[in-house]
């Protein structure tokens, strides 16, 4: 199902940054306001390309292959249901929703030393 995308109305810049700041979190680049016309296709492209242009999805990905291995080791030290785990599990949420919505996928994951447990 294809998802459309909403020009912004007049007035409603500041909806546009907060719904960039819960998807990109601290890390919104400045967006030079002649690569914005109001819609949210566009501004989150933009952002995006500036992720890719600074570096940032390589830093992403690098950060949460180590999250990822972080948690497997703390799930073989303290068990996978143990408080431990669960805090490590979910401040590696985030982190995969990022992934997610930049399309860094297990294979990029991978790339970056992410050692995923044999299924």
């Amino acid at each position: 199902m294809a998802t459309t995308m909403t020009p912004l109305q007049p007035g409603t810049e500041a909806a546009a940054k907060a719904a960039a700041f819960a998807i990109f979190g601290s890390d919104i680049p400045p967006i030079d306001p002649d690569d914005y016309n109001g819609s949210w296709r566009t501004t989150l492209h933009v952002i995006a390309e500036e992720w890719v242009g600074e570096g940032r999805f390589e830093q992403h990905a690098a950060r949460t292959a180590t999250a990822i291995n972080d948690l497997l080791a703390v799930q073989e030290q303290h068990g996978v249901g143990s408080p431990q785990a669960l805090t490590a599990g979910a401040a590696l949420q985030p982190l995969i929703e990022r992934c997610r919505h930049f399309g860094i996928t297990t294979d990029d994951l991978r790339r970056h030393g992410a050692q995923f447990p044999e299924s």
